[in-house]
């Protein structure tokens, strides 16, 4: 059982509390703030603060520490599809997170998924050759026996 019966009481005026009235906000009888909605609420806050993206550059300024120290070439470790190279990651260049205000650890599922969308891409193009080669090769083997055998036919 997630809950006794001594934890649906408000800390505040002792009432018993039905776990509706626990979802609720406010105790429903002397209507204070219930201690573990005001948690969740600072906590919110808090992610809310460290996902700000002052600047603009949509990066939120939490993260922009990590890219900024990560290794030449290894931006993608940590989540994002931001990759050095010419005219790449330069001062002043674009977000490469794809649409302003995106989520950056967004980045790295968006190139993973073009990635896996080019390889099936090849698959299917090299599977499609394989079949087109093997019914060519089918029909000369086919015209060669059939010229064979009018030839011996005679």
């Amino acid at each position: 059982m997630l809950f006794g019966m001594s934890d649906l009481r408000c800390p505040t005026c002792g009432a018993n509390l039905t776990p509706q009235d626990m979802a609720k906000p406010n105790c429903t009888y002397c209507k204070t703030v219930l201690p573990h909605h005001a948690r969740a609420a600072q906590q919110v806050a808090v992610v809310n603060q460290m996902m700000q993206d002052r600047n603009g550059n949509g990066i939120p300024d939490a993260f922009e520490g990590l890219i900024a120290n990560a290794p030449h070439g290894q931006v993608h470790l940590i989540g994002t599809s931001a990759h050095m190279g010419p005219g790449q990651g330069m001062p002043g260049a674009p977000p490469m997170m794809g649409m302003p205000g995106a989520n950056p650890m967004m980045g790295y599922g968006v190139h993973h998924q073009m990635q896996v969308a080019q390889v099936v891409t090849r698959t299917t193009n090299t599977v499609m050759i394989m079949v087109v080669v093997g019914v060519v090769f089918t029909f000369v083997i086919m015209g060669v026996v059939m010229g064979a055998f009018l030839f011996v036919a005679r």
